[in-house]
């Protein structure tokens, strides 16, 4: 049994260090060090104001851990502050995450399967920039989900689908 055990360990970590090392882009900053954060994708809207950033951390340990997908939206160029609340798209696990600016106004997700736990529709600058009391001078931005049209999370019978993210 102590062979089966060294052999489980042993895999994990050579499945942690390949997954970690796929992992690109740059880092983000968090208010938990424990995470391991990267921007897997970041696009600027067609105006040039603001960009969408794919963000992917892994959380726990390698066997019994994850891999959390976020969508944050931000002035272009700057860093992505995780915190919680400033998500407006939340999966885990996710596969084929991209994101299209569609219009200036207008961001979507596309995937091919989530099991998403967070998503919201609109997001207005007044969360991350002072737009005045009454968000006179606020601009908002909608958020779409675009599944890709033959994935599913669930299976025919019903059970949720195994994504292999290795």
């Amino acid at each position: 049994m102590t062979r089966l055990s060294n052999v489980a360990v042993a895999f994990n970590v050579a499945l942690s260090i390949f997954f970690l090392s796929a992992c690109h882009g740059r880092p983000v900053l968090n208010q938990d060090a424990s995470l391991n954060s990267w921007e897997q994708m970041r696009i600027t809207s067609p105006n040039g104001r603001l960009d969408g950033v794919l963000v992917t951390y892994t959380y726990g340990p390698p066997a019994g851990g994850g891999v959390d997908s976020n969508v944050y939206i931000v002035p272009k160029g700057t860093p992505v502050h995780i915190k919680p609340g400033r998500e407006v798209f939340s999966a885990d696990p996710m596969t084929g995450g991209q994101l299209i600016w569609k219009r200036e106004h207008l961001l979507e997700i596309h995937y091919d399967i989530a099991d998403i736990h967070g998503f919201r529709n609109l997001w207005g600058l007044h969360e991350v920039e002072n737009v005045g009391g009454r968000g006179e001078r606020d601009y908002e931005v909608e958020i779409r989900l675009m599944p890709a049209s033959d994935s599913s999370a669930l299976t025919p019978d019903g059970s949720f689908r195994k994504i292999l993210t290795w």
